[in-house]
């Protein structure tokens, strides 16, 4: 009897000894998730260093945020007011085409980022040169989507309006320039970098 009970007590000590070397065999061994390693994608260097100089940049250019003070009867072009916007314009009562005047007509229509505004409209008009801005005082290359032609103004602080009202009123945040780009608002590609150039040439100037 002592026997058999013996026998009955080595078989399952036995049995629990192989249960035990089996769950450390199979944890010990590739028996579990498979882990998934993260491989970094290699970013493109050269948009990330664009990214970095704009990001740099727009440390310098913080949004300026002052109450909007345009002049009293400067409105659209076809507003009942033209008449009146017209009789200003022969009296030389409207400010000329400057860089503080245009700098001090941005920032009175309550635009954001005003030196980044202030480098598309030498950017765009080549330092006020160019047919456009001299013929259809409009400042920023703004085209009618309908008809694919430039909007022509009574006089360019209208120009500086319509850049809110057509443009900048979609912004909702961000680092503008890149906003600038991903809306696609030039064609040309190397945009950005010709704004960034600009703004360095008006930090040098001391603008």
């Amino acid at each position: 009897m002592r026997n058999t009970i013996l026998m009955i007590f080595m078989t399952v000590l036995g049995a629990v000894r192989v249960s035990a070397q089996f769950y450390t065999i199979t944890r010990e061994s590739g028996i579990k998730p498979a882990q998934v390693q993260e491989t970094a994608v290699p970013a493109d260097n050269k948009e990330r260093t664009e990214i970095d100089t704009i990001t740099e940049v727009a440390k310098d250019i913080q949004p300026t945020l002052f109450k909007k003070q345009s002049y009293n009867n400067l409105k659209v072009r076809n507003s009942d007011n033209s008449a009146s916007l017209k009789t200003k314009i022969r009296n030389n009562s409207l400010p000329a085409l400057t860089i503080p005047n245009l700098y001090a007509e941005i920032i009175r229509n309550g635009i954001l980022y005003p030196k980044v505004v202030l480098a598309q409209a030498i950017l765009e008009t080549g330092w006020f040169r160019s047919p456009v801005c001299l013929d259809k005082h409009n400042l920023f290359g703004l085209t009618n989507p309908r008809t694919g032609k430039y909007y022509e103004f009574e006089h360019w602080t209208e120009s500086v309006r319509a850049y809110y009202t057509k443009v900048q009123y979609k912004y909702k945040g961000g680092n503008y320039l890149l906003w600038l780009r991903d809306i696609g608002y030039a064609e040309d590609p190397e945009y950005i970098r010709s704004v960034i150039r600009v703004l360095k040439q008006l930090r040098e100037r001391d603008i």
